[in-house]
């Protein structure tokens, strides 16, 4: 498996405490990951329970048709999950898929919007983008979305975030990627600030956003994975869950509100794994944390993912 930049802390997979033996392939940009398992593990795991393997996707195929391998879990692009998914059902071996993101985030006209903005912005641009459940897509309803577009702005280009809030993408080719992104993008977006790489030496991307943005623009329906947000105005409640339900991903969402019934109704009718209510991305470890659609199946965190790692076995005597 071949994971992205921040995702490789959170999932603790647990087989180990379910007695299975792990083989971890680290990917091609992740040169602290491929080391030995190190002191952290060493000292508390018998010798066999963890393996490290480094590699490429040859080495993955290889792992993926191994006849002792039970259970697959990827953290990775959707592209990484059909084709290991193809790949499995050959010896019909259960998966564990982590993929997409492009969280949504409705913001209604309800809520301080200065506040709003500035919780947003922190989360939005933490580790450069780089997490599958970062704020993305920005909806904001009409009546608050030019006030709200431009606290958002003024909190992206804050000095803290020209300095040392976050650091660079992950790779010469990530930053290809958004580069060629935003130079795709139509006519009637707009670069509000941002949209550009830092001059000098890394991988280092300004704090975008983007607005203007329709729902069947690339940029809206794509993950970036990346420090760029979009923002979209909406006129009604129903309009904003439509434009949030309406790309192919499903992890997490967000819903900023003063209304407890309406925030009710949209924890209801978003289709992710993951709602946050006036917050975005705390997560603690008696919840489950997994998506649906193209962003996967099953749960890290709780017992929901630690079930994930073992099967029932049903004996009677």
């Amino acid at each position: 498996m071949e994971l992205p930049p921040d995702d490789g802390g959170l999932e603790d997979r647990p087989g180990d405490r379910g007695r299975e033996h792990h083989r971890a392939q680290a990917g091609r940009h992740h040169p602290l990951l491929g080391g030995p398992p190190g002191p952290h593990t060493a000292g508390h795991l018998p010798p066999g329970v963890l393996n490290v393997v480094c590699g490429d996707r040859d080495t993955g195929r290889a792992l993926t048709a191994q006849r002792d391998v039970a259970l697959i879990a990827v953290t990775g692009s959707v592209r990484a999950g059909q084709e290991i998914g193809a790949a499995a059902a050959a010896g019909l071996k259960r998966l564990h898929l982590e993929l997409g993101g492009n969280a949504p985030v409705i913001v209604h006209d309800d809520v301080d919007v200065e506040a709003a903005a500035a919780a947003i912005a922190q989360v939005g641009y933490y580790n450069a983008g780089q997490d599958c459940t970062a704020p993305s897509r920005l909806l904001v309803h009409e009546r608050v979305h030019d006030a709200f577009l431009a606290a958002f702005a003024a909190a992206t280009a804050a000095p803290a975030y020209r300095e040392a809030t976050y650091g660079p993408l992950n790779s010469a080719a990530q930053l290809a990627t958004v580069e060629g992104l935003l130079s795709r993008l139509p006519s009637h977006a707009e670069i509000v600030t941002g949209g550009e790489a830092v001059p000098g030496p890394g991988f280092f991307y300004r704090a975008t956003v983007v607005a203007g943005v329709r729902q069947e623009d690339e940029i809206v329906q794509e993950e970036t994975f990346a420090p760029v947000v979009t923002v979209q105005p909406f006129r009604t409640e129903e309009e904003s869950l439509h434009l949030a339900n309406d790309v192919r991903f499903g992890l997490a969402a967000g819903l900023w509100t003063a209304n407890h019934d309406r925030a009710m109704r949209a924890t209801r009718a978003l289709r992710t794994g993951i709602v946050w209510v006036n917050t975005h991305g705390t997560t603690v470890s008696e919840m489950p944390h997994g998506g649906v659609a193209h962003s996967g199946y099953g749960s890290d965190l709780s017992l929901a993912g630690l079930l994930d790692y073992t099967h029932p076995k049903h004996v009677m005597l």
